[in-house]
């Protein structure tokens, strides 16, 4: 602990927000799952991916290397990949059963 740099507190205090924060992750990709899909709440995951490289380079002047690089471009890829095949499959549905404005015709019904 005497060999941190930032001093006691930051020692300290670097487990308590790390905790906190994972408590947020948890409640809200919960509640992704409760109200979308847990296929959405992945995706939003996988999204958070690339972020945390960025941050660290950001903020704490830590190197970018190819393993983190590859790693963004594999998340962001997943991501993009995820939000295509919503839009084919919306656009498959919409031209399968109209402009949705009819009940009877939902698949769900029948």
């Amino acid at each position: 602990m005497e060999e941190f740099e930032p001093g006691k507190f930051s020692y300290e205090m670097t487990p308590i927000e790390t905790a906190i924060s994972s408590q947020f992750l948890v409640v809200g990709a919960i509640g992704l799952i409760f109200e979308v899909s847990s296929l959405f709440s992945n995706a939003i995951s996988v999204l958070g991916l690339p972020v945390i490289p960025i941050l660290t380079v950001t903020f704490f002047h830590d190197k970018m290397d190819a393993t983190k690089a590859i790693a963004m471009a594999l998340a962001i890829w997943g991501f993009v990949s995820y939000v295509y095949q919503c839009y084919l499959d919306n656009k498959s549905s919409k031209s399968e059963y109209g402009t949705g404005s009819e009940v009877s015709k939902s698949p769900l019904l029948e």
